[in-house]
This record gives C-alpha cells, structure tokens and sequence, in this order.
C-alpha cells in the first residue's frame, strides 16, 4: 500500500492545483513550485542518506513529475498546452532538484552536524537570500535563481518565453551541481583534480559575463545601453540617442519638470535640495523588456534608494505622470521598501492624481456607473495585494483611484501619507473605514453620468485579472505575430512590419481586424488594387468598406467610390461608433474626399488657401495630422486660421492637443486664445480635467520661460 501511495499521492497534490489559478497551468508559475519542491525534498533526503543519491533524486523527480499529470491534461484538453510551459517544467524542477542533491550530499560528506537544519538553511539563503540581496542591489524586475528557476518579470505582460539568458543561467546552475557533487573528493585522482578545476574556471568566467548574458541588469548597464544622457534641475534623463532627438528631448524633460511641480504641490513635499530622479526611456516597450524584464509594464523600483522610473517610449505620455507619483511618494513610504504596505494605495494614489484611467470618464464616474458599489470589506481586500491582483489591472487602478482621488479632496493629504506610510485607516483620519467608504459611495451616488460614462464603465469591470484567464500564457500565432508587427513597427522597420503584417493577413485572411490593418498599409504604399481585390461584400466591418471606398477613389474615380459609398451610407448613418461621425463629410464631393485621402494616406498637407476651401472636419484632421506628425510650420499655420472657428466637443481631443503643442513652441497667446474658445464649450467632466491640465501646463511654460527649439 505504502509504495502505491508514493505514485497516488503526487497525482492527488496535481489534482489540488486545478482549481488554483495559474498554478494549474503548465507554465513557469506551477514549474517554478515544482523546482522549490524538489530542490529542497532532494537536498533534505541527500543530507541524511547514504543510498544512491543520483537515483535518489530520479526517484523524487518522478514524483514531481506525476504531480503534473493533471496539470498536462488539462492543458492538452483546454488546449492552453505550450513548448515553453513544458520547456520550463523540464528545466526548472530537473535542475533544480539536483542542486538541492550536491548541496545536501556536499554537508553530509564532510560529516556536519545536523545535516538537514544546514541544508535547510543553505537552501533558504539561495532561494530567498541571494534573491534580497539582488533585489535591493539592481533596478530589474526579473531574477534568476537556482533554487526556483527564475521569475521573468510583471505578470501583466503575460507571455512569457523560454530564452537565452534562461538556459546560460541554467548552465551555471548544472556548473555549481558538477563542483558541489565532486569537491568531497575532489583530490581523489587527476580526473578528479581537472574536472573541479575545469567547473571553477566556467564558473568563473560565466559569472563575469551576467550582466552581457542579461542574468542581471545593474544601473550601470543600463546607462551603458542608454548612452543618451541630458541633466534638468531634478531629473536626469538617459535614452536611447537613435530614438529620441534632441527636441524630443527637450521636450520631455519639461515634462519631467511640469508633473514634478504639480505632484510635489499637490502631496505637500518638500523635495532635499540636490537630490535628482535618474529617468530610463527606452526605445519602445521590447528593449526595456530585453533590458529590466518588464515589457509594457512601465514602473518604478522603489526599493531602491537611487529615484528611477523606467518607461518605453510609446507608453511616455501615458504614464509618466503615474509613474512619477510612485517615485516622489517614496518620501513618505515605510521604512523597508519605501512604499506602502497596501498594493492598492501604492497604485490608488498614483491613479487618484495622474486620472489617467479613460480619456472621457472621471474616476468617480467609471466607478458610479458600475453598481453595487465596493463595500467596506470589499475595499479592504481591494486594498490588499491579493485582493488588488484579483481583478484586472484597470478594474483595481480604477477602484482605488477613485477612493484615493476621494480622500484627497475631501481631507488634508497628511493623513492619507500616514496610512500609506502603515498607519492605520482609523488613528489617521480619527474615524472608521466603514464611514470613510460611506462617504465615498455618497460622493459616487452624486457623481453625474451618461451612455458614454457607461460605456466605459462596461469595458473596464469587464476585463478578467491574469488570475481569471483560462489559459494565461498561451500566445496563439497570430497574436505572435501581430506583437512582432507592433515590434517592427515601434523599431522603425517597415520593410519587416508589412512582410510580418502580409504573413498575418494570409494566414487570418477573414480576421476583420487584421485585414483592417492590412488594407491601411496597402494605401500607404500605393497599392490600391489589391485593397479593392481584397475587401469583399462579406466582409462585415463598416471600416473595410470605407476603406475600399477609398481605395476605389485613388485608383478609379470618384464615380466608382460614390457608389460604394452611398451603399454603405445607410449602416454608416446608424452606427453609434464615433469615428463615423463624419465619415460622408469628409467624402461629401470629389475635392474634399481628395484633400482627405491625400493628406490620410500620402501625407499631404493642404496650403492656408486650400485649408480656406476646406469642411470643417477635414480642417480639423488636418491639424490633427500636423500635430501626429509634430509639423511646427503647418501647426502654427492651421491654429491661426482656425483660431475664430465655431468650436464643438467632438473635436476636444484635437483643441487639446493644439493648445498643448501651442504653449510649447511658445505660441502662448494663441494657445490662450483657443484655451478660452474650448472653455465656453458644454465638456464632460473627465474634459474639463484634462483642460485644466493645460491650463496648468500653459502656466508652466509661461513662467518657466521654456521654449521648443
């Protein structure tokens, strides 16, 4: 009975893991259990045991390998199954486990006392020890060890893949279990003598090259990497020179400085003199993958005591204001890793202040539009790093944004640093959680909202957390390769970004979205046959049939694109999408629609006196297409003659941008000019936040003197 169980009983701890989210999958997550296990049973058992220790550890690998029976299955069945899940359940647990053997076979051949307390202890130190000192030491967020395997980084980005650096490390890993298993004997014979020299000499020189085989990413690294450097009064910047021009950089170093100002105003901080914010921007989001192991995931290493953020380029806009509030409230953080012993007030009081959850909702909105609302228990959990991690990303930044956002406008900012500090709720604002959430639910009932605020709402509270997805790390092909294409894109290769978006479109040709993207590039490049060929009546989405609308004009006339177009009119005039707003304005006669595909697909911009001649959507998207392509001549050009134009809302996020681009190049009167304009106009809510934005930022530019190149 006794050696059935040692088969059944691995199966039964397999079958425990499914209902437990990523654990149940075969991926690092579940592997990297397995390798914890099996390093310390095999290292434990080494230690006291005078049997065949090789096929000792066999022994107990298979039964680590029977716990993933289950786990095999269901990931065939779910069809969740990868080669890098499998890839790491072979070079995690295997490893691992044999370096648990040399360790405890190394303290029981010199004859130690208490063997297994020693191997214990030793185990403890390379699993958690090492792992502290690295973690307090380098700005990374992924680590290697040899008693776990490794973890890669932000589980945000979900996909992760086995790697070069993965297998180096796993070569020092077989070079440490070689040089622990033979030093007992290690002056036995000459064979001997020259394997443990030869395992030294590896080890050795390996362990020079960490940092080159991507083992470990010190600061100086980086800065190597990065070899862009430009100092401001409290940042220094480092990024990449063939990325970033020196006007970009000019740019966004004020930007530094403009949120710098306003968060440091808002948390009542007193910044020491001298003390300057070290500023990574990365090329895009791959090379700060390569790099630190965090991929989309922009973010801020705390812990450390030198001030960092780390963001790619693509994401700059978006979140260095959050990203900022991270670092400059490590002034008020606990004393261990200078942030708060709460997950969700870390990331509330970055969301709270930045309000970067939509562009159209406020915080309070998005929330009140989701009913029931959080009750008090349900917030203290949301609060709590499993709770917050529980749901998706945006669902948990929202929530705790908007209590954050809450407590900061209704009290001082001093006791909400003293409960991210560790204070508790109650001693810092002299009252009970449950009557904090209860005046926060009363500022969401009286919170206004609309379909639009809904909407959004809908979208975000219907996301899933990694830990609610059914397979969390399975990449199918195609969203492989549209992620290569994004890649190829954001690296300026074009060439490389069609033939990956050609193979995509060819193996996915009835995917809507990816034809969409297809189609576009088509135009760009002058290829507008095969874009007509290509988009058929069957293809349902309304932007095809647009497109191929366009595709027709280009390449045979108005008369042939007008009655594509009037075809479609109908589904065009009833459709709730905006961007069909003003789709048959802009093709209302032959000259608009020319000026509109001439400008969207060949980068033509129309002179002062054709602008005149112009409907008021395409001189919008003119200038809108001026300010994407950073065109400072046509900008100043169109804002001038559009100055006295009838304003509506539904160009906001054009005025926005005019007025941003404005007050930069120094235009200030002109950009108070269409300030002004903007503000007499009926805004949403989340508008008029993101126009006092530029109120500010106009303030900022004014009275800092600081003019683009």
């Amino acid at each position: 009975m006794k050696k059935k169980l040692n088969y059944i009983l691995p199966v039964l701890f397999g079958l425990a893991l499914l209902p437990v989210p990523l654990l149940r999958d075969l991926h690092f997550e579940s592997a990297i259990l397995a390798g914890t296990i099996g390093c310390f049973w095999a290292g434990i058992r080494s230690a006291s045991s005078f049997k065949n220790d090789f096929f000792e550890t066999l022994r107990i690998l298979g039964r680590i390998y029977l716990a993933a029976i289950p786990l095999f299955i269901l990931a065939l069945i779910s069809g969740c199954l990868t080669l890098d899940g499998v890839g790491f359940w072979i070079f995690i647990p295997f490893p691992s486990a044999f370096f648990g053997t040399a360790i405890g076979r190394l303290i029981r051949e010199f004859k130690l006392p208490a063997p297994k307390l020693i191997t214990i202890l030793i185990l403890l130190f390379c699993a958690f020890g090492i792992w502290v000192l690295e973690f307090f030491s380098f700005p990374q967020v992924y680590f290697y060890n040899h008693v776990w395997g490794l973890w890669p980084g932000p589980i945000y980005d979900e996909s992760v893949s086995l790697t070069g650096s993965f297998f180096y490390f796993r070569w020092l890993t077989f070079l440490w279990i070689i040089l622990l298993w033979i030093i007992p004997n290690w002056s036995q014979n000459l064979q001997t003598k020259l394997i443990t020299a030869l395992a030294l000499v590896s080890l050795m020189f390996s362990y020079l090259n960490l940092d080159e085989a991507g083992i470990i990413s010190p600061t100086e690294t980086i800065q190597a990497q990065l070899v862009g450097d430009h100092q401001t009064e409290h940042f220094e910047l480092f990024y990449d020179d063939e990325f970033y021009s020196e006007d970009e950089i000019e740019y966004w170093s004020a930007r530094h400085e403009f949120h710098f100002q306003q968060i440091t105003e808002i948390l009542e901080i007193e910044w020491p003199e001298g003390r300057k914010i070290e500023s990574y921007l990365y090329a895009h989001a791959w090379q700060k993958k390569k790099i630190t192991g965090a991929k989309f995931t922009s973010y801020v290493p705390i812990w450390l005591e030198q001030d960092q953020l780390h963001i790619a380029k693509q994401q700059l806009d978006r979140v260095l204001k959050h990203e900022l509030v991270h670092v400059i409230s490590k002034q008020f953080g606990n004393n261990l890793f200078n942030g708060s012993w709460s997950i969700g007030l870390i990331e509330g009081l970055a969301e709270g202040i930045a309000k970067d959850a939509s562009p159209r909702s406020t915080l309070h909105q998005i929330v009140a539009a989701e009913k029931p609302f959080p009750s008090a228990e349900e917030m203290r959990s949301s609060l709590s790093f499993w709770g917050f991690y529980g749901s998706a990303g945006a669902i948990s930044y929202t929530t705790a944004g908007s209590f954050v956002e809450y407590l900061l406008n209704e009290f001082p900012v001093q006791p909400l640093k003293k409960i991210y500090a560790g204070a508790d709720f109650e001693s810092a604002y002299r009252t009970s959680f449950e009557e904090l959430i209860s005046g926060w639910h009363q500022a969401l009932v009286q919170t206004e909202l609309d379909s639009v605020d809904q909407q959004v709402s809908e979208f975000i509270f219907a996301q899933r957390s990694l830990f609610q997805k059914e397979c969390p790390h399975s990449i199918t092909q195609e969203l492989q390769l549209w992620d290569d294409y994004r890649f190829h894109l954001a690296d300026r290769d074009t060439t490389s970004a069609h033939q990956v978006l050609d193979k995509l479109h060819h193996i996915t040709p009835k995917n809507g979205l990816v034809k969409d993207e297809w189609a576009r590039t088509q135009l760009h490049q002058q290829k507008y046959e095969e874009a007509t060929n290509a988009i058929t009546p069957n293809d349902t989405l309304l932007t095809l049939q647009v497109l191929k609308a366009d595709a027709l004009f280009l390449s045979r006339g108005f008369a042939s694109a007008d009655s594509l177009l009037q075809t479609i009119a109908p589904d065009i005039q009833h459709s709730d999408a905006r961007n069909f707003n003003y789709t048959l304005e802009l093709r209302e006669d032959s000259i608009q629609w020319n000026y509109h595909v001439e400008r969207r697909f060949q980068n033509v911009f129309p002179d002062s006196l054709s602008l005149e001649n112009l409907n008021l959507p395409n001189k919008m998207l003119s200038l809108n297409k001026a300010l994407q392509e950073q065109n400072s001549e046509r900008i100043h050009q169109y804002a001038l003659l559009l100055a006295n134009h009838s304003f509506h809302p539904d160009w906001f996020d054009v005025y926005e941008a005019a007025i941003h681009e404005l007050a930069w190049s120094g235009n200030i009167d002109c950009a108070k000019k269409w300030l002004t304009s903007v503000s007499s106009l009926d805004l949403r809510n989340r508008y008029l936040e993101r126009l006092n934005e530029q109120k500010d930022w106009i303030n900022f530019t004014q009275n800092n003197k600081i003019v683009a190149d």
